[in-house]
């Protein structure tokens, strides 16, 4: 690396721009120390643009991990199993049968590559001053963040290391209600925002990192939030989040509410909603199977149109059910297998929809894993961000 840096130094800056747009992030972090040449270029907001753009195109599937646990936290789990093991009953049928899936399971994954798979995976330890943390949503490698203690929120970004606390909303210090969030970036104006919405409440509460503060805004009275509304995903400057019977939409730029019923004739669903191809889509069951379908863009009208894009062979047998949770691009989704119609968790798959197989992901760590994020590893920093503790 050293002598390669060196040869560098002679080359033009158009030159060394170029070749520094293709380094990933965790590599451009040392490299900014080189010269102060170069910490001029990566540092500079249009190099940063660009590095942003190219890691949209290859995004990774990135694994949030809890962070190690303390010394009392170790003695305190050791003391568990002999617990467990003073009141060991027979295992019943139902358990016997998630024990066999599971270590079939086992015997797949030893024989299974994943080094060559066309999704990026990485993963990433939360830093312990922000954890329990419930992770909400990423957007341009910055991770939202909601404390469950303490009613902060928090916006995180792993790559480089920094975060920012947000300041405490009118409400969140003076009243308790179950709350839902979400978290995106209005294209227009340049401004990550964060919605954060309220069950009992006709209005939500709105943060725009632009003016660093809250802001009020009443909803149609026709939007019933339930107590914890499903995920959310931002298409097309709107974010959209999932409740048991439609979507509900927020325009990251007029700040206007919209209700998006489900398509006619489908009778549950098999996915949070996602963004496929730069369309919102959903996995829904229905008499005819199991397929995804997509939103039409519906900017500008009050007609709601969904199209069937393609039947899946998910939950075509016994062994549990899979539930889809992100498009990673390239035909591959994210999710999860469970049993009993999702109450009890298996293990996480890649499924390949083009090649209609799913493969083992991320068994055994079920109790470190935090979340898991279609995440871009960029050097996006907001005014206010500081250095994580360690």
């Amino acid at each position: 690396m050293a002598n390669n840096s060196a040869r560098l130094l002679h080359f033009p800056e158009e030159i060394v721009t170029k070749i520094l747009l293709g380094v990933p992030v965790k590599d451009l972090l040392r490299l900014k120390t080189v010269c102060k040449p170069w910490f001029s270029i990566i540092s500079n907001p249009s190099f940063i643009k660009s590095h942003l753009h190219r890691a949209i195109i290859s995004p990774t599937l990135l694994t949030i991990l809890n962070p190690p646990p303390l010394q009392h936290e170790l003695a305190f789990a050791s003391i568990i199993p002999h617990l467990l093991s003073i009141f060991e009953t027979p295992a019943p049928p139902a358990q016997l049968r998630r024990q066999q899936f599971v270590s079939k399971a086992l015997d797949d994954v030893i024989g299974q590559d994943l080094s060559k798979c066309e999704v990026h995976l990485d993963r990433v330890v939360m830093p312990r001053f922000l954890y329990p943390c419930r992770v909400v949503a990423s957007c341009d490698g910055i991770v939202c963040l909601s404390d469950f203690n303490s009613d902060s929120v928090y916006l995180w970004n792993p790559a480089i290391r920094q975060f920012k606390k947000l300041p405490d909303s009118s409400l969140s210090v003076t009243h308790w209600f179950p709350r839902n969030f979400g978290f995106g970036y209005d294209s227009i104006s340049g401004d990550y925002k964060v919605v954060m919405s309220y069950t009992d409440l006709p209005f939500v509460e709105v943060y725009s990192n632009n003016a660093n503060s809250w802001t009020e805004i009443w909803y149609r009275a026709d939007i019933h939030w339930e107590r914890y509304t499903g995920t959310n995903v931002v298409v097309n400057g709107v974010l959209y989040f999932d409740t048991s019977n439609e979507l509900v939409s927020f325009d990251m730029r007029t700040e206007v509410f919209g209700l998006v019923p489900f398509p006619s004739g489908v009778q549950g669903k098999g996915s949070d909603v996602l963004d496929f191809e730069g369309s919102v889509a959903m996995v829904f069951q229905s008499d005819s199977g199991i397929d995804l379908w997509t939103l039409d863009d519906v900017s500008g009208s009050d007609e709601v149109s969904w199209t069937k894009k393609f039947s899946t062979q998910l939950n075509d047998d016994e062994e549990g059910d899979i539930w889809l949770k992100l498009y990673l691009g390239g035909g591959q989704f994210y999710g999860e297998k469970s049993l009993d119609d999702g109450d009890v968790f298996l293990y996480n798959v890649l499924y390949d929809y083009e090649k209609r197989e799913a493969k083992c992901y991320g068994l055994g760590e079920e109790c470190k894993v935090l979340a898991a994020l279609k995440y871009n590893w960029t050097f996006v920093s907001l005014d206010g961000f500081e250095k994580t503790p360690n």
